[in-house]
Order: C-alpha cells, then sequence, then structure tokens
C-alpha cells in the first residue's frame, strides 16, 4: 500500500501521535487507518500504547524495527537521486533547480503541510519554551 511510507514518514518525525491526529492527517477513514496500522504493526514498524491523558484514544509510534526500515528506504532514495544528479547535463541540472524553487512554493501553500506540522510534538513543545 502506498500510504505506509506516508505514514512511516509522519510518525517519524513524531515522537508519537494520537491515531485520531493522524486520521485528520491523511484525511481518511479511521477503519482504513486503522487496517493501514495493523499491517504496520504487524510487520513490527509501529507500535500501539494507551493514551496517558485518554484511555480511549490509541498513541502511536515507530519501533526501533520502523526507524531502521525507513533510514534504509531514504538512504536507497538519496543514492538512487545522487546518482541520477551526477549523471544529468548541467544545463538539465539547472531546470531542474528552477523547476524544484517553484515546486516548494506550491508545497509551502498546502494546508496539510502546515497541519503535519502543528501536529508534530516537538515544534510544540519549541513553540511553548
Amino acid at each position: 500500500m502506498t500510504d505506509q511510507p506516508r505514514v512511516m514518514c509522519i510518525l517519524g518525525r513524531a515522537d508519537d501521535m494520537r491515531m485520531r491526529d493522524l486520521v485528520e492527517l491523511l484525511g481518511a477513514a479511521p477503519p482504513s487507518v486503522t487496517r493501514l496500522i495493523d499491517r504496520l504493526q504487524a510487520l513490527g514498524f509501529v507500535n500501539r500504547g494507551a493514551c496517558p491523558d485518554s484511555r480511549r484514544e490509541v498513541l502511536l509510534c515507530l519501533t526501533m524495527a520502523g526507524r531502521k526500515h525507513l533510514a534504509g528506504v531514504r538512504e536507497l532514495r538519496d543514492r538512487l537521486l545522487l546518482d541520477a544528479l551526477a549523471v544529468m547535463p548541467h544545463r538539465q541540472r539547472t531546470v531542474l533547480s528552477g523547476s524544484l524553487d517553484g515546486f516548494e512554493q506550491m508545497l509551502l501553500k498546502q494546508p496539510a503541510l502546515h497541519l503535519a506540522q502543528e501536529s508534530s510534538p516537538a515544534d510544540s513543545r519549541q513553540a511553548t519554551a
């Protein structure tokens, strides 16, 4: 499923996350997200636990195996991108760089990106410090 890497990246940025927040961030139906988390938990990549301040909520976090897997995926992605850039002619790299600048500006306008940043526990701790 294509959402598995996305969910792992989201959980990798947070120390832990409430299932409710993940559902909202993904814009998916709760049963679909629950099945996705079930699969990731079966792979040993995600832990599911009780939320300390609400017994009705579920807290999610990546396991060490999940973090290692995510790091491996990122390492492979980076190596493939660098290899592709290394053989790309200079003129094409220049065009790509300009296009990526415009792409970045469009991404920064996306509400989901801001929601992801707001839901990150590390960001909220820094904002209150």
